[in-house]
């Protein structure tokens, strides 16, 4: 080995050697992330779906403590009466003469009373009922918004792939129209070709870095909505991984997919669950303005006086208590009907109320209806979008390899001189196109059956395992 070709031995093991440090460098600050990963990290920390918690609590609270209308309204009140009042008298006596006499009267009292008041309707029994099944109906819309971050999640996850994908096949094109522009400038000085080819190669180069660099910065701004999405800091670099298994093309049973939709849709599912609350809140109405209100009330008393006489006289001091106390105790249990016959007019207010209830649960039946409608026209969009997008993968995975064994034979035949540079760049332009188009309805067919499993209720990646 020649001296020249030991130091460019020597300088290519120093570069490989950096290369990898520095790869190492990077991905030793990454955060290895699958897609489940990821679901579980956005359902944990975003805010959005914790204020949908917050919301399904306070309904919780409502339907555990619903046992609370049965407790009777209770008041306490209570007073002191002080009262105090002075005499003076006058006397004659045999042997003493004239005397006089003081007398102080003090009287003290008190009183409390308890009421206890409980009003009970039928209304008061569906009320109950209503407040659970807006529970449930909470419980389905917390289900629904976590579904639906979930769908995100997993299409944004194999978009950023997308995104890498995209970049990568750029920095590669770019390697290789820098080998070119090397190629070039070597045939050039070797007097094989003019000077043109060679600042046509270099022009090459240069025009590709900001697309390089555009594609770089849409890569990071997808990434930082992605952590914020997330609940990570929007410097966060991830390293995506695919599962194991990858993804599979199936078999579409369209009228299975949309029965499937109509029972286990989550938009369709939480609109058929406020039904059923707005019939019992409707229930609940007919009956306050049809059946009496009954009232059960007990009030109870206690009262009690004393009374301190104080005597003095001018001969001697002497001083008399009489107390006199006494205690009393009352009590009063009450049952009432009441009801109010102005309800049953039908332009009183309890009738135009249930009127009113009468049309938003039309309304809301229409809208159940319609969903399936468009659930049906959906689930055959989404089909068939499907097997078109399979259809083109299929073509553009076919022609990513035709462009592939064309791009080689044009570089062997350009470094034999058989071809011109320009040939060589138009070919390596066609392939990277069709690789782009491969990836981009690659990703395309899975974000697809992620829409698919949202929209037929089933977990995510239920149809990406299955096999043909």
């Amino acid at each position: 080995m020649t001296k020249r070709n030991l130091l460019f031995f020597t300088f290519i093991v120093f570069q490989v050697f950096c290369l990898d440090a520095l790869v190492a460098e990077e991905t030793a600050g990454k955060i290895k992330l699958s897609p489940n990963e990821a679901v579980e990290l956005a359902i944990k920390n975003n805010l959005t779906l914790e204020i949908q918690r917050i919301n399904t609590d306070t309904k919780k609270r409502a339907s555990d403590y619903v046992w609370n209308k049965f407790l009777p309204t209770v008041g306490l009140s209570g007073g002191v009466n002080l009262n105090s009042q002075n005499s003076k008298t006058t006397g004659d006596f045999q042997t003493q003469g004239q005397t006089e006499q003081m007398q102080s009267v003090s009287t003290t009292g008190f009183q409390g009373q308890v009421q206890a008041q409980l009003a009970i309707n039928f209304a008061l029994f569906e009320g109950i009922k209503s407040l659970k099944l807006d529970y449930e109906t909470g419980l389905l819309s917390l289900e629904q918004a976590k579904l639906e971050l979930e769908r995100d999640v997993r299409k944004t996850y194999y978009n950023i792939m997308l995104l890498e994908k995209q970049a990568g096949q750029q920095y590669e094109s770019l390697r290789n129209t820098e080998e070119q522009a090397k190629s070039a400038e070597s045939q050039y000085r070797a007097g094989r070709q003019p000077e043109l080819s060679y600042l046509q190669a270099r022009v090459n180069v240069e025009t590709m870095k900001p697309s390089i660099d555009q594609a770089a910065n849409g890569l990071r701004l997808a990434k930082s909505n992605f952590a914020m999405t997330l609940g990570l800091p929007l410097d966060t670099d991830f390293e995506l991984s695919l599962p194991v298994d990858g993804t599979r093309y199936i078999p579409l049973d369209t009228k299975e997919l949309v029965r499937q939709a109509k029972d286990n849709n989550p938009d369709i599912l939480v609109q058929k669950q406020q039904l059923r609350t707005l019939l019992s809140q409707r229930k609940a109405q007919v009956y306050q303005k049809l059946t009496p209100n009954l009232s059960l009330g007990w009030t109870g008393g206690l009262s009690g006086n004393g009374s301190k006489t104080r005597g003095e006289t001018n001969l001697s001091s002497t001083a008399t208590t009489l107390n006199q106390d006494a205690l009393s105790t009352s009590g009063v249990f009450t049952i009432g009907l009441s009801w109010t016959a102005t309800s049953l007019l039908p332009f009183s207010v309890d009738s135009q109320s249930i009127k009113d209830m009468d049309n938003n649960i039309k309304t809301l039946s229409i809208s159940i209806a319609y969903a399936e409608q468009g659930a049906e026209l959906d689930i055959n969009n989404k089909v068939y979008s499907l097997e078109q997008i399979r259809a083109s993968i299929e073509a553009q995975r076919a022609t990513a390899e035709l462009a592939e064994r064309s791009y080689n034979e044009t570089l062997r035949a350009y470094n034999n001189g058989l071809q011109s540079l320009l040939q060589v760049q138009n070919s390596e332009e066609q392939l990277r196109n069709a690789r782009l188009s491969l990836y981009q309805q690659e990703s395309n067919y899975l974000q697809g059956l992620i829409d698919l499993e949202y929209s037929i209720g089933v977990p995510f990646g239920t149809l990406m395992t299955q096999s043909e």
